[in-house]
């Protein structure tokens, strides 16, 4: 965790939504488009806690104002390695997280990540703000950090994959009362929710992440993450106008 620590700057969002103007009924703000402002919005948290509920309506909800949004789900682009290695287990009648742990499967690991994950990733990331699009993604590089911790190894090429992926804008773990997680997810144990808890806890604060809580109302979750959504733009807007007349 200390070497992980130097290197929290490189992730950490460049925009800090604790300290983000407040919106104000009839504000206006400028719309995505080629050449325009564009941002990256990554939600993580543990298991059940509901990243793809609330990224997928955050989406719909920025689309919907006039916004350009385009939704990434991160797990696709580790879904088909991940089952090649539980396939592998089971044929091999031995336990998945002892096979993670083997030299072979974490080279294969590296050799995905390098040739695979980065380029579709990084590529269609920069494909989509390249066209005017913002980007909203359910995990990201955070859970997949947290994921191999929680099986006591780190990730193959960790500290490249940190310096690599782009840098999110702004960044939300969610939270939620370990009995609701529980009984969203039943097949996890108290154990294993506390332990992700205590995993997410730490890189909220070495990379500066924003906690959301989900035991709220899903409307307020929703408002309170499209407020800083929209703080986000409103300070890139201004920052890029500041720039335009000193230039």
């Amino acid at each position: 965790m200390r070497k992980i620590a130097k290197l929290s700057h490189v992730l950490r969002p460049t925009f800090n939504a604790s300290r983000s103007r407040k919106i104000r009924a009839g504000d206006s703000f400028p719309r995505s488009g080629v050449g325009m402002r564009t941002l990256l919005v990554t939600l993580s948290g543990t298991h059940g806690t509901g990243k793809s509920t609330n990224a997928g309506r955050i989406y719909y909800l920025l689309n919907g104002s006039g916004r350009k949004f385009s939704y990434l789900r991160h797990q696709d682009l580790l879904d088909p390695f991940g089952f090649i290695v539980r396939r592998a287990a089971r044929i091999l009648h031995v336990d998945v997280n002892y096979l993670e742990r083997t030299t072979p499967v974490r080279i294969l690991w590296s050799l995905y990540f390098l040739f695979i994950y980065c380029p579709i990733l990084v590529g269609g990331i920069g494909l989509r703000r390249r066209f005017g699009y913002s980007v909203v993604t359910d995990r990201y590089i955070y859970d997949l950090i947290v994921g191999f911790w929680g099986n006591r190894q780190r990730v193959p090429l960790e500290h490249l994959l940190i310096w690599v992926l782009p840098r999110p804008d702004i960044s939300f773990v969610l939270e939620a009362e370990n009995s609701r997680i529980l009984s969203a997810r039943p097949e996890h144990t108290d154990e294993f929710i506390r332990n992700e808890k205590r995993l997410y806890n730490h890189l909220a604060d070495h990379f500066g992440l924003k906690r959301i809580s989900t035991t709220e109302s899903m409307q307020a979750v929703w408002k309170r993450m499209a407020s800083d959504i929209e703080s986000s733009f409103y300070k890139a807007s201004s920052g890029s106008s500041s720039s335009s007349i000193n230039n």
